[in-house]
């Protein structure tokens, strides 16, 4: 299985979870507690894992991370004249 497809199987079993205060969107993997070996942070979005394992994503601006999901389709769309 390759790395996204594994990444794929596991966001399928993550935990979803919606903070009224912060607006924040933490998906975190039921099984898994600690400390993350590897903490990746990103514009409205960060990134935790033990090992290969994906422990928590947290997206606290979704704005954000709609842009950065979008900006690859609007480089593919024709430009008017």
């Amino acid at each position: 299985m390759d790395q996204p497809q594994h990444l794929s199987a596991q966001l399928e079993g993550m935990e979803r979870v919606l903070d009224a205060d912060t607006a924040a969107i933490p998906f975190r993997h039921p099984t898994l507690r600690g400390i993350p070996d590897l903490v990746l942070e990103g514009d409205g979005y960060t990134l935790e894992f033990i090992g290969p394992t994906l422990l928590c994503i947290d997206i606290c601006n979704p704005a954000a991370v709609a842009r950065l999901l979008v900006e690859p389709f609007w480089a593919q769309l024709p430009v008017a004249v």
